[in-house]
């Protein structure tokens, strides 16, 4: 497991920690000079039985006594600079030591439909992809649409202002799966060969934009109103101009994911939730409900 302290990955751990039936090697880049935070989450990794060991996905030759012996590689590394050339890194020492399955970093929209500059940060799973098609490793891809645990934090709400802005026609469907529940299908992934080659595709739930807005009024008492900004052409021609000025990514790559949803461009084709039944996927209303958000 690479990535193992992270957000996603910690959790991706602790999924496979309670599924029970693999062995867990956590590969951390130093336990010394970790951050307090990290140290804690390594010592509960410990705990629990989980294997660690140090590397550096940009040190080629640290990476191969980590995979050395492992039967499945998964990575849930973030978007940095490390992204395309650390897993890349990773993906040669998986093939030489003989690693059977590969999961790289993925959990999102289907980007494999995107077209490249729909989305700076799904460029680099794209590319990272293509590497790994190109490797002969057998591998599985994990797409869970977008996070829902972000949800009040995407550019389609406007809190402050109490507004729920969108493009397009407000009817496109769109993926949403909490962190949580992402990570037990990553764990179901892991242990079933059968997903050779292929993308596990799950959702807790699919609301077009406006119920979505329906949706989250509903849950949180909250009435939002309710502002078209324009078609999906003028929304894309939108981003290209906000990129083109903008001095940093942040400013418009949240609307590049935005735009990968409305568009239809990134839509799941083939959920498969009904593969692993006894996972009950939180609907965005229940999410929403519970104050998760």
């Amino acid at each position: 497991m690479v990535g193992s302290t992270g957000m996603l990955g910690s959790k991706i751990v602790a999924a496979l920690v309670d599924k029970g039936t693999v062995d867990i090697r956590a590969m951390v880049r130093s336990i010394n000079d970790s951050s307090a935070e990290n140290r804690q989450k390594i010592e509960a990794m410990k705990a629990k039985g989980v294997t660690i060991v140090e590397g550096d996905l940009m040190k080629p030759e640290t990476l191969l006594s980590v995979c050395d012996g492992v039967d499945v590689v998964v990575s849930a590394v973030g978007n940095n600079d490390v992204t395309v050339p650390g897993q890349k890194n990773l993906i040669d020492a998986a093939k030489q030591q003989g690693v059977k399955r590969f999961i790289p970093s993925d959990y999102s929209v289907d980007y494999r439909k995107l077209d490249y500059g729909d989305n700076d940060n799904l460029d680099k799973r794209k590319e990272v992809f293509e590497y790994l098609q190109q490797s002969g490793l057998e591998y599985t891809l994990v797409l869970n649409g977008a996070f829902m645990d972000s949800i009040a934090y995407m550019p389609l709400l406007d809190l402050e202002h109490q507004i729920f802005q969108y493009w397009g026609d407000g009817e496109t469907p769109m993926d949403f799966t909490t962190t949580d529940d992402t990570a037990k299908y990553v764990a179901e992934a892991v242990s079933d060969s059968s997903l050779v080659n292929t993308a596990l595709e799950v959702a807790g739930d699919t609301l077009t934009p406006k119920q979505l807005k329906a949706t989250y009024e509903a849950a949180t008492g909250t009435k939002l109103t309710e502002k078209q900004l324009g078609s999906v052409t003028e929304f894309q021609a939108w981003i290209t101009a906000k990129k083109a000025s903008a001095s940093s990514l942040e400013e418009y790559v949240y609307h590049q994911y935005i735009y990968a949803m409305v568009s239809g461009k990134g839509k799941l084709d083939r959920i498969g939730n009904a593969r692993y039944p006894h996972i009950k996927p939180k609907t965005v209303k229940q999410f929403l409900s519970k104050g998760d958000s």
